[in-house]
């Protein structure tokens, strides 16, 4: 476990808001500060419903859970044709499907990757040990100034509490996830990306012998009652792995309302944090608290700034 960030000033107490994935990295990360972490759910909120996969060992280096290491193969399927190198048009292609804008993504490079997998229990285990309040409300907070805050809310949401016109349209679009295990002898780790616009699967993951599928609109609604026959379908083509869909078990299926962020202006969301941190000592982490697209390994990164920044204004004070 990396150590604890330690402050060169002493007496100072810490509230983080949101106990997500990012929330607790904060709370391990500044363990030392012995931070409350407010959370308006009644229990852990683990929406990310994507695969925990990490292009480092950052993540379980600072909270001292063990990740396992392997290696990640990946593809492209275009209308039912098969890619092991990428180009601008597929790239193109899928980033307009799961954003509505062109920006480079994933998809552009599907050389074999190295990735650290997390444990199916990780939010939980990450959550060991930290001081959580549930069906909590961050607003009385608000007019703090004397201990620092850590926000993992969306931006918009802080700037409204704040009274500050953020004159900034934030967009996000809804994912839909079909999650399940697959009744056979298995151990990949594997991706296929569809750019089609034409059909509502973007990509399916393995990992073991779990399944993740993932959809820019509700699967229901496009396939209905042949949902798995579907997904059985691609496994065949896609992965050489021939199902039927009696043997896809375990199911799970989830919408998350914020799935993707559509990429803003940096400019004006910049000074809004510069403002929040000076009048307020707020500092904004996580994907949704920065608006920015980011892996969790950026998260302990950023962590490390905040704390030379409490520490800079700290002095001051």
């Amino acid at each position: 476990m990396l150590p604890a960030f330690t402050s060169k000033i002493q007496g100072f107490d810490m509230i983080i808001i949101g106990a997500g994935m990012a929330g607790l990295l904060a709370g391990q990360y500044f363990r030392s500060m012995d931070p409350t972490i407010i959370e308006k759910a009644d229990g852990l909120p683990n929406n990310h419903h994507a695969l925990l996969r990490f292009r480092s060992n950052a993540v379980s280096d600072l909270t001292g859970i063990r990740f396992k290491k392997v290696k990640v193969h990946k593809m492209i399927n275009y209308k039912g044709d098969h890619y092991t190198q990428s180009n601008l048009m597929l790239n193109n292609l899928y980033s307009e499907k799961v954003t509505g804008g062109y920006y480079p993504r994933s998809a552009l490079n599907l050389d074999p990757a190295e990735r650290f997998i997390a444990p199916p229990n990780f939010i939980e285990m990450a959550s060991i040990g930290l001081d959580i309040e549930y069906e909590s409300d961050a607003n009385g907070l608000m007019v703090n100034t004397f201990y620092p805050i850590i926000s993992t809310m969306p931006i918009a949401a802080l700037a409204e509490m704040l009274n500050y016109n953020l004159d900034e349209e934030l967009e996000t679009r809804p994912i839909w996830t079909v999650k399940f295990n697959i009744d056979t002898e298995m151990e990949l780790y594997q991706t296929v990306y569809y750019p089609n616009p034409e059909m509502p699967l973007y990509r399916m993951s393995i990992t073991d012998d779990r399944v993740i599928a993932e959809f820019i609109s509700d699967p229901r609604d496009h396939w209905g009652d042949k949902l798995y026959d579907n997904l059985a379908h691609f496994l065949e083509i896609d992965f050489g792995i021939i199902q039927t869909k009696n043997q896809l078990h375990s199911r799970d299926e989830h919408m998350q309302k914020h799935g993707k962020l559509v990429p803003a202006d940096r400019e004006p969301l910049q000074e809004f944090f510069r403002w929040a941190t000076v009048e307020h000592n707020i500092y904004s982490l996580g994907r949704w608290g920065t608006h920015r697209q980011l892996l969790m390994d950026d998260v302990v990164n950023d962590l490390r700034v905040i704390g030379n920044m409490i520490d800079s204004n700290n002095y001051r004070r």
